[in-house]
């Protein structure tokens, strides 16, 4: 009775994860409650994720790699080795990926691909390709860097806990750098020759020479006097002279989606173009047209000394803006900027910006002074995308918060300190030389992920008490164990990775570690490989957007659709799972 209890909370709440329904922040803490009101674990073992060194590690870590970020000492890296790559597109990506890979083995690989971003896509401009031609592999680079220290990214650290709980032994801070260092190079190796030619090519134009312009859809209205009045669409010229398509015209509070070509249009109508901006902003001088962002929420201060700009700027995980809408936050009035349209998950919205709920990844094309658009970028959680230049390096700073992450390195390396409190000495001392603020600490830290993992760990514990997962390590064993331990490896990893692509890589380690370990008693082999297979897993999740934040984070300002990962992704991940299999029981024997 209770293995079937646990298997249905845990069947529930892998859909929600996939549906994405609910939050999954939200959906963890009701597995917690699920568990804790059905008695499959104690009240004390319900909530012990919170008191759960590897929760206490991973937010230290993303305090750490906040500062580091703060002090600009990634970007000026990143600028430095990215420079000698060149205009070539294979060396670019080959140079992307091994700078980001880089960085991500000792900082969280999210706040990587958000410092990077901006620096590509300008390079992406200078060397005449495509965005969407460099950011995939900035973001897989970055997934692929994170498997290669104990630190590198969340599974890692709560693997190494859960080895150590269930075992006792555990994962030092290079024990991962092998087999993590195969899996960069194969995967550079893969994006550069083969993955490139699957990537797509989505530059439509250019509103100015610093960045990359998509398919937006902002509002318009037709003025009074404007030639557009009594006219088709195809008349207009909207579409031959400016490449602008109607999506939908309002009328008199009545909104009609995709009308015909022959349909008239009227003074007053508002029409939701598509196209790029820089067909937008020259319509609408030459047709009669005002862009109703901008009549609502006028550009305030341009007195013709401040420095009007136009740009691009993407919502980043910690944006204190997701979740809500443009009118929630009253944006206009509170920073003097006008959301001129929105673009999200490969296409543009059909519907008025001001209404919409803002997601993590949204890109918004603003306007305003540069300086507000500045202040954006460096207090609110917005990355630039081009068009201004924010230079955020720190030379006092950036030497000791790098000194601060060698420490913390050290000192977990040598074993002097456990990680958990090796990673909370530095982020103390982060915020102690004043590398970042208190506040700026407790906003670097995704809550999201904490209540993630926090409210995962207990179905760990239930899967173990209750025997759900020896239930289903036999099931395994049964399916595959006649072939040896090698194989029931491989099998343990192709069902994490499958896990990890439609939902948190946290939780799918955290659900697949009591399995792992089960089957390797029932093996009678060391449990380490397992857990090392699971971490390693986790972060192969190159098929989906959804699968990990940096995966979403590139999603917009690349112009990616739902499937480019699937194409570029599949054949990377299933390169990898054979890879791993093979490797880590040759450096961690059975």
């Amino acid at each position: 009775m209770e293995i079937t209890l646990v298997l249905t909370i845990l069947v529930i709440a892998v859909i929600l994860f996939a549906t994405e329904l609910i939050r999954m922040d939200l959906v963890s803490l009701m597995v917690l409650m699920a568990l804790g009101l059905t008695g499959l674990v104690t009240p004390h073992e319900a909530f012990s994720g919170f008191s759960n060194p590897a929760v206490i590690t991973v937010a230290a870590m993303f305090i750490i790699s906040s500062a580091i970020a703060n002090t600009g000492a990634t970007g000026k890296l990143g600028e430095k080795i990215l420079h000698v790559a060149g205009n070539s597109e294979p060396r670019l990506i080959a140079a992307i990926m091994l700078t980001v890979a880089l960085i991500s083995a000792f900082i969280n690989n999210i706040g990587s691909t958000a410092v990077l971003l901006p620096l590509v896509v300008g390079m992406a401009q200078k060397a005449r390709i495509a965005p969407s031609k460099l950011l995939m592999p900035l973001a897989f680079g970055s997934l692929m860097g994170g498997v290669c220290t104990l630190i590198g990214t969340p599974p890692n650290i709560l693997m190494n806990e859960l080895l150590h709980e269930y075992s006792g032994q555990s994962f030092s801070m290079f024990d991962f750098t092998p087999v993590g260092l195969v899996i960069v190079l194969v995967g550079t190796a893969y994006m550069a020759l083969v993955g490139r030619h699957l990537l797509p090519s989505r530059k439509s134009g250019t509103l100015t020479e610093a960045y990359q312009v998509k398919e937006y859809i902002t509002e318009v209205e037709i003025e009074p006097k404007s030639p557009l009045d009594g006219k088709t669409i195809t008349q207009s010229g909207l579409e031959e002279d400016f490449n602008l398509k109607v999506r939908a015209i309002l009328r008199d509070r009545h909104k009609y989606p995709f009308p015909r070509r022959n349909r008239k249009l009227r003074a007053g109508d508002v029409l939701f173009l598509e196209g790029n901006p820089e067909g937008i902003l020259k319509v609408r001088k030459k047709k009669g047209l005002t862009v109703v962002p901008e009549r609502d929420n006028p550009v305030i201060g341009n007195n013709g000394k401040d420095n009007v700009v136009v740009v691009e700027a993407s919502l980043a995980p910690t944006s204190e803006m997701v979740g809500k809408t443009l009118r929630d936050v009253r944006f206009a009035d509170t920073h003097g900027l006008t959301v001129l349209a929105l673009w999200r998950s490969g296409a543009p919205v059909v519907k008025k910006v001001d209404h919409v709920i803002l997601k993590f990844g949204d890109v918004l094309l603003l306007q305003g002074p540069e300086e507000k658009v500045l202040h954006l970028g460096r207090e609110h959680g917005f990355l630039l995308l081009g068009g201004v230049s924010l230079t955020t390096y720190v030379p006092q700073k950036a030497p000791i918060a790098l000194l601060i992450l060698l420490g913390v390195i050290v000192l977990a390396a040598t074993g002097l300190l456990p990680i958990m409190l090796s990673a909370s000495l530095g982020a103390l001392a982060m915020i102690l030389f004043r590398c970042l603020t208190i506040t700026e600490a407790y906003d670097a830290i995704d809550w999201s992920i904490i209540m993630l993992i926090a409210g995962t760990l207990p179905l760990g514990h239930a899967m173990e008490n209750s025997g759900a997962a020896r239930f289903l390590a036999d099931l395994i064993i049964g399916g595959v164990g006649e072939f040896g331990p090698w194989v029931v490896l491989g099998a343990v990893f192709l069902i994490t990775f499958a896990l990890t692509e439609v939902m948190s890589h946290a939780a799918a380690a955290v659900l697949i570690a009591p399995i792992a370990f089960n089957t390797a008693i029932d093996l009678g082999v060391s449990p380490k490989p397992f857990f090392m297979a699971v971490a390693i897993a986790a972060s192969s999740c190159f098929m989906t957007p959804i699968s990990h934040q940096s995966n979403a984070l590139v999603m917009g300002p690349g112009g990616y659709r739902f499937f480019d990962y699937t194409r570029v992704g599949t054949a990377l991940n299933l390169g990898i799972w054979l890879i791993a299999s093979l490797l880590i029981p040759m450096i961690f024997p059975f």
